[in-house]
């Protein structure tokens, strides 16, 4: 496509009866030098250049920047932007792994995914140990951290999983942290005193004795608020979309 835009300007010029790209441009007002590299394709030019030009030489902008040759992606491609609410996670206390029985989920319309290859699932934000970003109801677009190779960095929302002892594993969402020791945290963003109690990433709570091990599974990339949850589930399972 960037060859067919400078192609179709210079198509233009002619026909509008300017032998050169220096003479349209003095009859116009315009750079000389921009303007050839519009014409030879060294520079693209925008949207508001191609109106401008388009006006000069009585063509349509549209067909200036192609937009005749831009390809409508079939319906499947959009896939790539619904992601499926699986289950709940616990913002507050642990709470034991489990996903929703299939007639429980629902689909929501996202934003592009940045790591196509990722896992991306989304997750219905349950307590008030991160209301201060993520209100009860809030549901979560999570990207798996093991198809990424990317570790966690200041300031990361991310889904945490602790391994019990018995073989139970739990869920929760907070906010990742590392210290000056190398040391790190799952910080709580809460408004209740009561859910403000950092966690040390690779060690048991406190509160457990038989405790295995606490990991990051995934990143939040993205969130929507309660007011939207129903609507965005009632788009999804009515078709409206």
């Amino acid at each position: 496509m960037n060859d067919i835009m400078p192609a179709r300007l210079r198509e233009a010029r002619i026909k509008a009866g300017y032998d050169s790209a220096a003479d349209a441009a003095r009859a116009f007002g315009w750079e000389i030098p921009a303007y050839r590299h519009h014409e030879n394709g060294t520079r693209a030019f925008d949207v508001e250049a191609a109106k401008r030009y388009a006006r000069a030489f009585r063509v349509n902008p549209g067909w200036l920047l192609a937009l005749d040759r831009v390809e409508i992606a079939p319906a499947e491609a959009s896939r790539e932007r619904i992601v499926e609410v699986t289950g709940s996670v616990a913002a507050g206390v642990w709470r034991e792994t489990t996903e929703w029985p299939q007639s429980d989920r629902f689909e929501i319309v996202v934003e592009p995914t940045p790591f196509p290859r990722a896992r991306r699932f989304g997750l219905r934000v349950d307590g008030h140990s991160m209301d201060l970003i993520f209100a009860p109801g809030t549901l979560l677009d999570c990207l798996s951290i093991f198809d990424l190779g990317i570790e966690p960095a200041n300031g990361d929302y991310v889904i945490v999983e602790r391994h019990r002892a018995d073989g139970m594993r739990e869920l929760t969402v907070k906010e990742f942290q590392r210290d000056d020791d190398g040391r790190c945290w799952l910080i709580p963003r809460s408004t209740k005193p009561e859910f403000q109690a950092p966690i040390e990433v690779g060690k048991p709570d406190p509160d457990h004795d038989d405790d295995g091990f606490v990991q990051v599974i995934a990143f939040v990339i993205g969130s929507y608020q309660p007011h939207a949850s129903r609507l965005l589930r009632m788009a999804r399972t009515n078709g409206f979309e």
